[in-house]
């Protein structure tokens, strides 16, 4: 094999691994969206002065703090302290109301129960609460005409006299994607067009 050839099949192979990325990033969300366990989040409010910030909502997910409980032979690591921004796994339950609650964090992912990945923002070492960041579950993408709008909305129905929104998760594995955004218990693209003026 001459020299051009090596370098043409060097190109073709990184190329293939450069598609392969973001193609397997692609199948894993689907996967998980069509095979994941469903849970419902509330929504929080958000600071309104915060400017919109392009095609998708900015989400603001409850819990936002979590109250360790003391290890157990089940979770033995679950009291250790946190530090800032640092990685754990938020094990899920569902409430009495059908929400997502936590029912613990822990720094290793457990086998046989369903957690998602979080960053802990703070940690208070007295009363064992910690304060939560739901990595990469911070936004909605829409398409780029109807996420102004749906900002709007989501922020007017999100008020500390108006929660009405809240977003399902799906959950497989490793991965979490958010599947939907709900206001009024519609989801949020039959919601706008229900608001639309009339032709």
């Amino acid at each position: 094999m001459n020299k051009r050839n090596i370098l043409l099949l060097g190109f073709a192979l990184v190329a293939a691994a450069q598609l392969a990325v973001p193609a397997w990033m692609i199948v894993q969300r689907e996967w998980t969206l069509h095979e994941g366990h469903v849970f419902k989040f509330r929504t929080r409010p958000i600071d309104p002065s915060d400017a919109f910030r392009g095609r998708y909502v900015w989400l603001g997910l409850e819990p936002s703090t979590v109250h360790e409980m003391k290890p157990s032979a089940l979770s033995p690591d679950t009291d250790q302290q946190w530090g800032y921004n640092q990685k754990g796994f938020a094990v899920l339950d569902t409430d009495t109301n059908g929400y997502a609650c936590v029912k613990r964090l822990t720094h290793l992912r457990p086998v046989h129960e369903t957690a998602v990945q979080v960053r802990v923002s703070y940690w208070g070492n007295r009363n064992g609460e910690a304060h939560l960041q739901w990595t990469g579950l911070d936004r909605y993408y829409m398409a780029e005409g109807k996420a102004p709008a749906a900002e709007t909305a989501y922020r007017d129905h999100n008020l500390r006299t108006n929660q009405t929104c809240y977003v399902t998760i799906r959950v497989r594995g490793e991965s979490a994607v958010i599947e939907n955004l709900f206001i009024d218990n519609m989801p949020i693209t039959d919601w706008l067009r229900l608001q639309a003026p009339k032709k």
